[in-house]
């Protein structure tokens, strides 16, 4: 990864307000037809009336800008402090419909508000779960969503007036919106490209109204300012059997979600900074918990949840402009937008076949983006059948084809979801994948000096069972030792305790990973982190060959080095090469 040079400002700069206002509108412009239309497909797709549409659209804004304030925010662990746009997650359109048409809209406000605080367990337990709810596994789950939401998007297009049934002028609408995403994502330049979906719907539209397809009476007589037509649904505390059935879908994509604003936060880590430096983990947990706390306050107000959009990480990456300012005015204008009917009027009048197209496009780049998850990190025999069997799995349950009039009806609704079904699948898979690659070679003990002895030990056991040669184990053993001894210096103020006076705890794993080792430690919080400390010595050039010399040993012996500084936990992970 090289520098950005060409960052202007940094998230604590503070550009002119004229500058970060102006940069502020240009992303919510983007962003802000994204925002509108879920809420709107989902309304339409459950046959609520337009008071109860209008309050849909009304709270997702308001809850778009307030978590875009989150996440700029950094309220202890909620917050990534960073310029992060949010707005409504498209991936949860077929659950909220199902919600809206067993329950309406109190039960899809219980169930989007109870699914978010998952957020919070999966955060509290990231180092944990990174191996069972991986990136294959969102991207399996992502790419179910996908295919639950095509029916609706297909349903879409074809909602005309009686008199556009069966005529081309539908076909036309969906193809030319389809179109002008398409080709001006493929052809125009970088910052065009971020305008294409919004091109799609203004084409479309054009189209559609040219012949006749579009009522704008509701959009005249709409005013400037006021409040949505309905009112706040409330909330489905009872918790019939349907709450029960639904709330295992919410829970998945909003882990999903997670896991998504996961390398979202790591993207705009990369691509704020003047100069290389470590992922800031904290910030990464704080990132999705903001996302949890978006889309709790999405749930009270009564309208669907919420995610971060990529988008806002091209925009910086674009403009060089990465300050929290601009994030403050963002948010702030969208949720001006909320109390302008005028701007909900004119997306409520969107034909069918525009919202249609542009739902498939979104769920094509949103199994595109399941695809490349499955991906990211190899697509391997074991981690493959995970993914496939989980996806037809969901598959098949969601096309009532896995025997579900044999299941009790509970469960005929519960699994009947394509993503309930294939995510739980590719879940339960990778944590007997997990468990089965679990590492033999552990060992828990007090973060001291006295505890090298153990640990050198384990080392003997862990090289002698892999043949490893004498050069190959000192090696390892002096890289451990020097990781440990860098932990233990971070404990410094604290006379190497924790708590009431208890020895600081230190689990060590021991794993070979090709011709490697690794070894990892699980501490309290260190303070300093061993990636910044080891490239502040790489270039400062210090004559002392005594000054930092635990870390000039480990950066000679290892491979490589990570240090994911979490809150309340730190892991040091050590590799060596077994041929040196």
């Amino acid at each position: 990864m090289t520098d950005n040079t060409h960052l202007r400002y940094e998230p604590e700069e503070r550009p002119p307000h004229a500058l970060a206002a102006a940069m502020g509108a240009q992303i919510v412009a983007m962003i802000l037809t994204g925002i509108m239309i879920t809420p709107l497909v989902v309304s339409r797709s459950a046959g609520l009336d337009a008071g109860e549409s209008s309050w849909l659209v009304f709270g997702a804004l308001v809850a778009a800008g307030l978590s875009t304030w989150l996440q700029v925010s950094r309220i202890g662990i909620v917050g990534s402090g960073y310029v992060l746009f949010v707005g409504s997650n498209a991936a949860f359109i077929s659950v909220a419909v199902a919600a809206l048409q067993n329950g309406g809209p109190s039960l899809l406000a219980t169930l989007v508000a109870l699914s978010a605080l998952s957020t919070f367990l999966f955060t509290a337990k990231l180092p944990a779960l990174r191996r069972i709810l991986t990136p294959a596994v969102g991207g399996t789950v992502l790419m179910l969503m996908a295919l639950s939401v095509a029916p609706i998007a297909w349903g879409m297009m074809k909602r005309v007036p009686a008199a556009f049934e069966g005529t081309v002028t539908v076909p036309l609408v969906v193809l030319t919106t389809i179109l002008l995403i398409v080709l001006i994502s493929l052809f125009g330049s970088g910052a065009m490209r971020l305008w294409a979906p919004l091109m799609g719907v203004l084409g479309g539209s054009a189209v559609a109204g040219f012949a006749g397809m579009v009522d704008l009476a509701p959009v005249a007589a709409a005013p400037w300012v006021g409040l949505p037509g309905g009112s706040w649904p409330g909330m489905a505390l009872d918790f019939q059997p349907e709450f029960w059935m639904l709330l295992p879908a919410f829970v998945l994509i909003s882990l999903v979600g997670g896991i998504e604003t996961y390398a979202d936060s790591i993207s705009v880590q990369r691509t704020s900074r003047r100069r290389e430096a470590p992922i800031d983990f904290k910030a990464v947990q704080g990132a999705i918990n903001a996302d949890g706390v978006g889309s709790f306050i999405a749930g009270v107000i009564g309208t669907v949840p919420n995610t971060v959009y990529s988008s806002s990480v091209a925009v910086v990456e674009l403009t060089g402009v990465a300050s929290r300012r601009v994030g403050w005015w963002g948010g702030f204008f969208l949720i001006l937008l909320a109390f302008c009917p005028k701007i909900a009027a004119v997306v409520a009048a969107m034909p069918g076949p525009v919202a249609g197209a542009f739902v498939m496009m979104i769920i094509v780049l949103l199994f595109g983006h399941g695809v490349r998850l499955v991906n990211e990190d190899g697509l391997g025999f074991e981690v493959g059948l995970a993914v496939c069997l989980g996806f037809w799995v969901g598959f098949g349950f969601q096309e009532k084809a896995l025997f579900n009039e044999l299941l009790p009806s509970w469960a005929q609704l519960f699994l009947g979801n394509s993503t309930t079904a294939g995510g739980l699948t590719a879940i339960l898979l990778m944590a007997i994948i997990s468990l089965r690659q679990r590492s033999r070679d552990r060992l828990a003990v007090p973060l001291a000096v006295g505890s090298i002895g153990q640990v050198r030990e384990l080392i003997q056991r862990f090289s002698q069972r892999l043949g490893w040669d004498r050069q190959a184990e000192d090696r390892l053993m002096l890289a451990a030792e020097e990781a440990m001894l860098f932990l233990m210096e971070g404990q410094v103020g604290k006379d190497g305790r924790l708590g009431r006076g208890q020895p600081g705890q230190l689990l060590v794993r021991l794993r070979k990973v090709d011709e490697d080792a690794e070894i990892e430690y699980v501490s309290a919080p260190a303070g300093t982190n061993a990636e910044t400390a080891l490239a502040a010595i790489a270039s400062a050039g210090s004559p002392d060959p005594e000054a930092d010399l635990s870390l000039r040993l480990l950066r000679g012996m290892a491979k490589e080095v990570k240090h994911l500084q979490y809150h309340g936990t730190d892991y040091l992970l050590v590799r060596v090469d077994s041929t040196g």
